[in-house]
């Protein structure tokens, strides 16, 4: 049994140049209809998944509306909470910012929590637990998901088995505004799923 998933990252917000988490910003209205562009060109989905994030959810339900597609929001998809941090610009952060300071997240985010925010064990934790949930039922579904690039790059690092602790993977993987990453999910006949990132 084979599913096909699409993974596709919001467009840019409202208040560009910040650290966006929790921080709740729309859409700007040109970046929702490049969001409905990209996910109109894709192969009609049986299912629309969404984090509730704003800059997420209200395309990927009018998406899902137009199409007649079922739609579900999924709290384990939205962003990473950085906490005291969300929101503020990088360049406030950059010069605010000390023990710890963003550089030191940065340079070693499995170590350095960002003050009140979730700590990478447990947004590493809250994503594998997401797919092992998600994938338990097989299905031959065509899935669209509408998330954020922490989320994207967390997936990415459990589909190559990366150990936990590792950080190559958020420095070498750039996932843009609306790019899209395709995922065939194959089911075993023990119902053991296999995916395989497409290009």
């Amino acid at each position: 049994m084979l599913q096909t998933l699409y993974f596709v990252r919001h467009t840019e917000t409202t208040l560009s140049g910040k650290l966006l988490g929790q921080t709740d910003p729309p859409l700007t209205e040109q970046s929702q209809n490049q969001l409905l562009k990209t996910l109109h060109s894709l192969p009609k989905p049986n299912r629309v998944l969404s984090s509730p994030r704003l800059r997420c959810q209200v395309v990927a339900k009018a998406f899902s509306e137009k199409l007649g597609a079922d739609f579900m929001v999924v709290n384990a998809l939205q962003e990473m909470n950085f906490g005291d941090w969300d929101g503020k610009s990088y360049e406030w952060l950059w010069q605010h910012t000390r023990s710890p300071s963003v550089g030191d997240f940065w340079q070693n985010p499995w170590l350095v929590t960002p003050p009140e925010g979730e700590s990478m064990v447990c947004f590493n934790s809250r994503i594998k637990a997401w797919w092992r949930t998600f994938t338990s039922q097989s299905s031959d579904d065509t899935i669209v998901i509408v998330t954020h690039g922490g989320v994207m790059k967390q997936l990415l690092a459990h589909w190559l088995t990366l150990p936990e602790g590792a950080v190559n993977h958020l420095n070498c993987f750039e996932v843009g505004y609306g790019k899209v990453i395709q995922v065939s999910v194959f089911y075993d006949e023990q119902g053991s799923a296999w995916p395989k990132v497409v290009f």
